[in-house]
């Protein structure tokens, strides 16, 4: 619901599948230098459970405009949509093998 239509979930690179997790735009990616640096969250990225902690965390406790509150947010629903996605991946092969 967060990804666009056009994202792709299953990339090979050299011969490797990429990590989907690596494929999660950075923070603040499509914003101008101005933009970031106004920025007080100290966050570039969040692909895995502790930067999401740590983003979470900071909507709650740090004082940001509004701009930076909103672009956390996107990333996180960005990082949990992909963690959902994998559960159910997981669920459904549970199932698969047990039958």
């Amino acid at each position: 619901m967060n990804f666009p239509d056009t994202h792709r979930w299953f990339v090979e690179k050299h011969n490797q599948v990429v990590d989907p997790y690596k494929l999660l735009p950075s923070l603040f990616e499509h914003c101008n230098e101005d933009e970031k640096l106004n920025t007080v969250s100290g966050l570039s990225d969040i692909n895995n459970g502790g930067e999401a902690l740590i983003a979470y965390g900071k909507l709650q406790y740090t004082d940001m405009n509004e701009f930076e509150r909103t672009e956390i947010t996107k990333s996180l629903k960005l990082y949990c949509e992909l963690d959902t996605l994998a559960m159910v991946m997981l669920y459904e092969h549970l199932l698969f093998i047990s039958s």
